[in-house]
C-alpha cells in the first residue's frame, strides 16, 4: 500500500530526504503556472488532485472537467513520473440537502468522470499517467451506487472521499468496504485517512494507496510523532506554561526523545522551537518520517 504525503507550499520538499516520496498535490493549493519541475527534487510518484473539495466550497471558482485536465497536465509538465490525475468530482459537504439533491451531486460525479474519460481518449496521453474516478456518497447505499456507475464506464483507479468527518473507525471501514467490494481493493485509493487503526486494517485488505495530510498539520499544532511503536506528543514550552490543548501534561516533551530522522540527524533541538516557520517544516518532516514508517511498514501501535 503506497503512502501519498499531501502537500501545499511551504511545506518541507519530503523528496529531497525520501527517494521513495509519493506526493498529492492539488491544482487548487497552487499557483496558476507553477509546476512539479519547480521542486528542487522530483518526487517518485505524483496524484494530482482536481480541487472538488474546494469547488465545492467556493463554487464561483469551479472549473470544467476539460480545464481540471488542463491544470493537472500543465502542472505536470511532461515530466515523465507515474502520476495519477482525479477526475473531477462533487463531494456532499452540505447535510442540509435533501435526498434529490444529494443524488444530483453523485450524478454529477459520475458525469464528471465520464467526461474525462471521453476526453482522455481523444488526446494522447502518455503510459505513466493513470487516470482516477473518485466514488462520493453520504451512506453505503449512496456510495454503491456512485462505485458501480464509475465501473461500467471503466477506469484503473478509483479514489474514494469524504471520510474525514466520519471519525469513527467502524464507521470509516463501512464505507470503505462497500466500495473495495465493487471496484476491488488494490484499484482503491482512500482520501485523507490518518488514524492508525484504520490504515493498519486497510494495509490488511490489499488497498492501493491512501493519503494524508497529518505530518504538516501536526507540526502547525506542535505536535510531534514517533513510530515503533506510534506514539504522539505535544511540546512544554516552559514548566512555567500552561499546558492547552488535547495532549495531557505527561505527554508533552521539553526536549526531543532519540531519533534518526532527517530532521533529527541535523539538529534535534529545532523540532522542538515552536512559532518559526522554519521549525514547523523540521517537524513536519521529522513526522513525515515517523507517520510512513508506521502507514507502510509496522503498524505498531
Amino acid at each position: 500500500m503506497d503512502f501519498f504525503v499531501s502537500w501545499y507550499p511551504g511545506d518541507p520538499y519530503y523528496s529531497l530526504h525520501d527517494d521513495d516520496c509519493s506526493l498529492l498535490v492539488s491544482i487548487t493549493s497552487v499557483a496558476r503556472g507553477w509546476t512539479i519541475k519547480q521542486f528542487p527534487r522530483l518526487p517518485k510518484r505524483l496524484l494530482i488532485d482536481s480541487g472538488g473539495y474546494r469547488f465545492a466550497m467556493a463554487p464561483h471558482e469551479a472549473l470544467s472537467p476539460t480545464q481540471v485536465l488542463q491544470r493537472q497536465l500543465a502542472l505536470l509538465d511532461n515530466t515523465p513520473i507515474p502520476t495519477i490525475v482525479c477526475a473531477r468530482d462533487y463531494p456532499i459537504l452540505d447535510k442540509s440537502l435533501n435526498s434529490k439533491q444529494k443524488d444530483q451531486s453523485i450524478t454529477q460525479t459520475i458525469a464528471f468522470a465520464y467526461e474525462l474519460k471521453n476526453l482522455l481518449e481523444q488526446i494522447f496521453v502518455p503510459d505513466y499517467i493513470t487516470p482516477m474516478a473518485i466514488v462520493q456518497g453520504d451512506n453505503v447505499d449512496a456510495l454503491a451506487y456512485c462505485a458501480q456507475e464509475l465501473q461500467t464506464i471503466g477506469f484503473p483507479l478509483y479514489g474514494l472521499g469524504s471520510l474525514a468527518e466520519l471519525r469513527q473507525h467502524n464507521l470509516i471501514m463501512e464505507r470503505i468496504q462497500i466500495v473495495a467490494d465493487i471496484v476491488t481493493p488494490e484499484k482503491l485509493h482512500i482520501f485523507g485517512i490518518s488514524g492508525i487503526k484504520t490504515v493498519c486494517a486497510l494495509r490488511k485488505m490489499g488497498i492501493h494507496s491512501i493519503d494524508s495530510s497529518r505530518p504538516a498539520k501536526a507540526a502547525a499544532y506542535n505536535e510531534i510523532l514517533y513510530s515503533n511503536p506510534y506514539r504522539r506528543f505535544g511540546i512544554l514550552e516552559s514548566a512555567d506554561v500552561p499546558v492547552r490543548g488535547r495532549i495531557s501534561h505527561h505527554k508533552r516533551l521539553q526536549t526531543p526523545l532519540p531519533c534518526d530522522c532527517p530532521a533529527c540527524r541535523d539538529d534535534p533541538e529545532q523540532i522542538i522551537i515552536v512559532g518559526k516557520r522554519a521549525n514547523i517544516r523540521s517537524r513536519a518532516l521529522h513526522n513525515y518520517y515517523h507517520l510512513k514508517r508506521v502507514f507502510t511498514e509496522s503498524c505498531t501501535l
